[in-house]
């Protein structure tokens, strides 16, 4: 996926300000497997889908 967009719609149903915000915060902050090409943030789906299952055995 390209774009902080196109990675909240697919985490969270849509892209609005607030979700692309908290996608910043998770790749910054919290581990959020993504990359950066030029100074697009970039993520693939299958990643971010293992991310996910390994936060949700953590808790």
């Amino acid at each position: 996926m390209t774009g902080a967009d196109a990675i909240a719609a697919f985490m969270f149903g849509d892209s609005s300000e607030a979700n692309r915000r908290r996608v910043y915060h998770a790749a910054d902050k919290l581990g959020l497997p993504s990359f950066k090409l030029g100074g697009t943030l970039c993520a693939r789906r299958s990643t971010i889908l293992a991310w996910i299952e390994s936060q949700e055995r953590a808790a």
